[in-house]
């Protein structure tokens, strides 16, 4: 099909475009919600309730007193995000366990097979065994570099997390003093 003007084109191609304005009219939060019932999104379930709280609504009518009322939504809001920096925490030294395990498995297995060579052919120094001394020092490079990589991704999440508990802390000092005065 051939187009008149470049507007034709993009008025078409808005429309067939999942984000065109028809279905964002249709789109719900709960969409959001909708993980995947197995596979790598299982990984997420903590996120998605999470997620789920996030976009609930506030709906504590009984709310006695006014701290309640001002400060609740806050500090539910910030709690929820310091859940949230934790989930992640918690899955990037998860991902960095499983990393380091598989790179000292394939370490150990060099290792072997470097001391098999040697104890089979000691003055032989070839090719292999060069190779295997090679990858062994690859090996531990990588593992280093990987270690410093996951210090420097935690410092800078934990750090956030740090700061929003402060901040969190602070709202909940706030909450209570509010409740002190109104007592």
């Amino acid at each position: 099909m051939i187009y008149n003007t470049t507007a034709e084109s993009q008025k078409l191609d808005l429309q067939q475009s999942p984000y065109s304005v028809d279905s964002l009219k249709n789109f719900h939060y709960d969409s959001l919600l909708q993980w995947p019932a197995n596979g790598y999104f299982d990984k997420f379930r903590s996120d998605a309730a999470l997620l789920k709280q996030a976009l609930a609504a506030y709906t504590n009518t009984e709310a006695s007193t006014v701290a309640e009322q001002v400060f609740g939504n806050q500090a539910r809001d910030q709690r929820i995000g310091l859940l949230h920096k934790s989930n992640i925490l918690y899955e990037r030294a998860f991902l960095h366990s499983k990393h380091l395990k598989e790179i000292d498995r394939h370490l150990v297995s060099c290792i072997e097979r470097l001391s098999i060579l040697k104890m089979h052919f000691p003055l032989d120094g070839g090719r292999t065994q060069q190779n295997l001394e090679k990858t062994v020092l690859q090996l531990e490079q990588e593992r280093r570099t990987e270690e410093i990589n996951f210090w420097k991704d935690s410092a800078e999440i934990r750090g956030k997390l740090f700061e929003d508990a402060g901040v969190y802390s602070a709202t909940k000092r706030r909450e209570n003093m509010l409740i002190g005065v109104e007592g």
